[in-house]
């Protein structure tokens, strides 16, 4: 093969096999503010729970009532995105009942107003899984009032998203629900990312930098 065609090649072969990165659409460790948020919830030390991949602050929501009052995450997006996934930090704070006498305690996500999560949490039998979560701390007295407490990482599958505002809410639940001092939640290191298009070289792209290449090899052969 000519060198100026192995070079297309190549160049061209190296374009396709860049990876597609997910962009991020929202990102928050909540260390210096609560940019985002609205609704309920307020910025508060993460006491023990900093120990454990949480930073020194979190988002916390201390609501009462069933359902609780809804922590709100608003974000735009500039066009459609694919394949957008929502990762983020749980603090269960204090005595969540579970199944026992005084549950459900139910932790809740909404997105648009329609639910795609929720989960009885229960700090005196044992850690929740799920292939969503990643269990970071169960038992210790981390925070607040010296029940015990629960860390999780928790990946969620948003799916596709148009092009817009949308809300991602954040909310506790359950006839047992108490709220304030006696049960309570906070998230952190909240991201939200997926594929906007825009990472990966489109065909036209891919076939003008192949007839730029092509041309630049062909300069090269009349100078020669």
């Amino acid at each position: 093969m000519p060198k100026f065609l192995s070079s297309v090649t190549l160049a061209l072969l190296s374009a396709l096999a860049v990876p597609s990165q997910a962009a991020v659409f929202y990102s928050n460790d909540f260390e210096v503010s609560a940019a985002g948020m609205s609704g309920a919830g307020f910025l508060a030390p993460t006491q023990g729970y900093s120990a454990y991949g949480f930073g020194s602050q979190y988002f916390r929501n201390s609501s009462f009532g069933n359902p609780a009052a809804s922590s709100v995450l608003g974000f735009s997006l500039g066009s459609a995105a694919t394949s957008v996934a929502l990762n983020f930090y749980f603090a269960a704070i204090d005595s969540w009942d579970g199944a026992n006498c005084c549950g459900p305690d139910f932790f809740n996500v909404k997105v648009d107003g329609t639910t795609i999560y929720t989960k009885n949490f229960d700090i005196f039998g044992s850690p929740s899984i799920g292939p969503e979560l990643t269990t970071l701390v169960y038992g210790p007295n981390l925070a607040v009032s010296g029940w015990g407490d629960q860390g999780y990482k928790v990946a969620l599958s948003i799916g596709n998203l148009s092009a817009g505002a949308h809300t991602i809410e954040f909310f506790a639940s359950g006839s047992g629900w108490q709220g304030g001092d006696d049960e309570s939640f906070a998230i952190d290191n909240v991201i939200v990312s997926g594929d906007d298009g825009g990472q990966l070289p489109e065909p036209a792209s891919l076939a003008l930098c192949g007839l730029a290449l092509l041309g630049a090899g062909a300069a090269r052969r009349r100078r020669a």
